[in-house]
């Protein structure tokens, strides 16, 4: 064979290319579909090569609370996976909640900047007032932070059961992310503080919450033993003993009637969820409602209540009437409809109403509720409206802790900016999304799903570092490169070159071959057209 020790340097091949190698980096399909915009890709990456600590910074710039919503949170990431057809999703949210745990341990208390001249109100100690909080200490505004309960908190302290937030972890997350603000509790606006009151703010965040719960406008609703079941729920997390030894009865078919059905089987009660759609169009959680379902906890669906009563030796009686599925609604559900004389009756001792929430916006005047479920503010003190940010469930968000933590995030940002004297510009999103057709699967190998979770999952948590850093291992990396070297190794020009953050092709010799980017393993390099001289 013929060799040539000579240098090849004067022939630049480039000329030859009719395509080049184009790194550009799309965005992985579990960051688009988190709710509380975390970049999720970049933490697993982090975590893969067992740097836990940079793993939960990356993690808690978009989301303070990983142990909590490594708990909580109902992980549309996994269900648009790039694994969850090849083999098995990744476990994002035990992930989240292995590094949320991890700082709790080892975490040590941030470094604050000082504190500049600014300061904010934060109304509502909730997921929201208290991401938006965490972001406004951390620029150096000072934050006070109003609730009308004793404990901050809100819906993860007051709506959540224990069995799914344990208050130990969710205090410690708490305690750390509200680090040096301050916190006024058992303060209601409207009653303990008024408008009057905030006004020597730079700025008021209003995150009040969703508290107030729906009315099933039936007759009876308001017999005693008829309960609100967010008032339940918050009456089980403030530590008031209640013993549910008799029949109970829990009206709806969202996250807080699972809460509440699941909560009230806990406290000895012979429980009956009563829902008016199937089970299919329950608004609750997929995992919400196979977990209820886990629990020996009667499920009726089809069924609406129509009145309630008392009778003469105290017990409650339920009429409710048949229903069949009719055409979709404005939710995209099938609209229920009620059966012609079809009713039965359930008695009980206890019935608890879960048929949605309303914030209660009764402190203000004015407040009008578009067609699309967002609030009209322009009506109020012009003081407080010319300063006010809103965030939260007063939003038309969906009212997951996700999407409130998002929200105070945002709100925090947009506050930085007015404080500025700047025009706030919402961080855009690069929208190109990877795909399975992005994906290399020859660098990957497929795991038995159900011998790999008894491997790394014991108890509903990962069972260690080492299941962390083999469950981080798994990811595809969609369309983001992981410096796997594949292109610069496979060059057959050694025309990539290596750089401090990432890699380069040098023209001059690249042919365009295109074998770089078909080894690939993520798709974030691809081959582009050359265009006509």
């Amino acid at each position: 064979m013929a060799v040539s020790r000579a240098s090849m340097s004067w022939n630049k091949t480039g000329s030859w290319r009719s395509s080049t190698p184009l790194y550009r980096d799309k965005l992985p399909p579990c960051n688009y579909n988190c709710p509380a915009g975390e970049n999720i890709r970049g933490y697993i990456d982090l975590v893969k090569h067992d740097k836990i600590e940079e793993a939960f910074a990356l993690l808690t710039e978009a989301n303070p609370f990983p142990a909590v919503c490594g708990r909580v949170c109902y992980h549309p990431c996994e269900a648009n996976c790039s694994r969850h057809s090849f083999d098995s999703e990744i476990r994002v949210r035990l992930l989240e909640k292995f590094i949320g745990d991890w700082a709790i341990e080892h975490a040590k208390p941030a470094t604050l900047p000082e504190l500049s001249a600014r300061n904010v109100a934060v109304i509502g100690g909730g997921p929201a007032g208290l991401a938006a909080a965490y972001y406004l200490r951390r620029r150096g505004i000072a934050v006070t932070i109003y609730d009308q309960n004793n404990l901050p908190g809100g819906i993860l302290h007051y709506g959540i059961p224990a069995y799914r937030l344990g208050k130990d972890i969710l205090q410690t997350e708490i305690q750390r992310v509200t680090h040096g603000c301050e916190f006024k509790a058992n303060m209601k606006f409207g009653a303990d503080f008024t408008v009057g009151d905030l006004l020597d703010y730079d700025a008021v965040f209003l995150a009040t919450g969703a508290h107030r719960s729906k009315n099933m406008r039936i007759v009876g609703e308001n017999v005693s033993g008829v309960e609100s079941g967010l008032d339940f729920l918050k009456q089980v997390n403030s530590g008031e003993k209640i013993v549910l030894d008799g029949k109970v009865i829990v009206i709806g078919g969202g996250n807080t009637a699972c809460d509440v059905a699941r909560t009230a089987y806990r406290l000895g009660g012979k429980v009956t969820l009563v829902y008016r759609r199937t089970e299919q169009e329950m608004p609750a959680f997929a995992e919400e409602i196979e977990q209820l379902k886990s629990e020996p906890i009667k499920l009726e669906f089809l069924a609406a209540p129509e009145r309630i009563e008392r009778n003469t030796d105290g017990e409650l009686r339920c009429v409710f009437g048949r229903m069949e599925l009719g055409q979709p609604d404005e939710s995209g559900r099938r609209r229920p409809v009620p059966l012609d004389d079809a009713k039965f009756t359930l008695s009980a001792d206890r019935i608890f109403a879960a048929v949605g929430e309303d914030p209660d916006l009764s402190f203000f005047q004015n407040i009008e509720q578009s067609s699309d479920g967002s609030y009209d503010f322009s009506g109020i003190d012009s003081r407080l409206a010319a300063k006010l940010v809103i965030g939260g469930d007063l939003l038309p968000n969906p009212r997951t802790v996700p999407h409130a933590v998002a929200s105070g995030r945002l709100a925090a940002q947009k506050i930085a900016a007015m404080l500025n004297g700047e025009k706030f510009a919402p961080p855009e999103l690069l929208v190109e999304i990877a795909g399975p057709e992005d994906i290399n699967y020859q660098y990957f190998t497929r795991i038995n799903a159900v011998k790999w979770t008894t491997e790394i999952i014991e108890n509903g948590h990962l069972t260690g570092r080492e299941a962390a850093l083999a469950e981080a291992n798994r990811c595809f990396s969609c369309g983001v490169c992981n410096r796997c070297d594949n292109c610069y190794n496979f060059c057959p020009d050694l025309a990539v070159i290596k750089t401090p953050t990432g890699y380069q092709t040098n023209l001059d010799y690249c042919k365009g071959c295109g074998i770089c980017a078909a080894e690939c393993p993520g798709g974030s390099l691809r081959m582009k057209g050359n265009s006509p001289a």
